[in-house]
């Protein structure tokens, strides 16, 4: 199950972002706010409506969806590292702490109930890839019927994984490089100096009885 790859991962990302420096922004992998790749994300925020992300650090995103958004939102948060979801039930997002939840995003999705998310944030690069195609299709299931799935990846993580893959002769040019064939074909691409995203939007109407991957 691939548990040893994840808890490397878990101390490595722990060391990273609750070390000895002491700033507010690292849980999310950033030294200054990002306001402009923040706002990029919120572009995809259409009505209102329930909205997770998966491995969300301390929440800082969830919040400036919350408070930049014209529509209402509801936000839910997982991640894997302890510390960084206590700062976000304790100072980021406090009136909505019991949304917040310590898990592997990988076992997380699978108890996700059917189409109860309207938006859900996914970066691929949390999961080892022999986990992908299983989740995605968790994260499609809990997807509401007009609702979205924003897959992305930053940039410097395409490019570090770009360098590790021209032995494979694989080329990772975007977010959708990295998730199965069959869930790539149906994303819109949108690219971003800073972040690639690829999104899922789920018809209305057509029910998780309907897709097909």
């Amino acid at each position: 199950m691939n548990d040893e790859w994840y808890e490397r991962r878990k101390r490595k990302l722990r060391e990273m972002y609750w070390g000895k420096e002491k700033n507010p922004f690292l849980p999310s992998g950033f030294r200054e706010y990002p306001q402009e790749i923040y706002d990029f994300f919120l572009s995809f925020i259409d009505h209102p409506g329930k909205v997770i992300d998966l491995g969300c650090g301390n929440g800082l995103l969830l919040r400036h969806l919350v408070e930049n958004s014209r529509y209402e939102l509801i936000p839910y948060g997982v991640d894997f590292i302890e510390e960084s979801i206590e700062q976000a039930k304790r100072e980021i997002l406090p009136e909505f702490a019991t949304n917040f939840t310590v898990a592997n995003v990988r076992d997380y999705v699978k108890m996700m109930p059917d189409e109860y998310f309207d938006f859900i944030f996914f970066d691929p690069y949390h999961l080892h890839p022999n986990d992908l195609q299983e989740a995605v299709e968790h994260v499609i299931r809990a997807c509401k019927p007009g609702g979205k799935v924003i897959f992305y990846t930053y940039r410097d993580v395409l490019r570090v994984l770009r360098v590790l893959n021209l032995f494979k002769l694989r080329w990772i040019g975007w977010v959708g490089d990295l998730l199965p064939d069959n869930i790539r074909k149906n994303l819109r691409r949108f690219d971003h100096s800073e972040v690639s995203v690829g999104v899922f939007e789920k018809e209305k109407g057509k029910s998780n009885n309907n897709l097909e991957f």
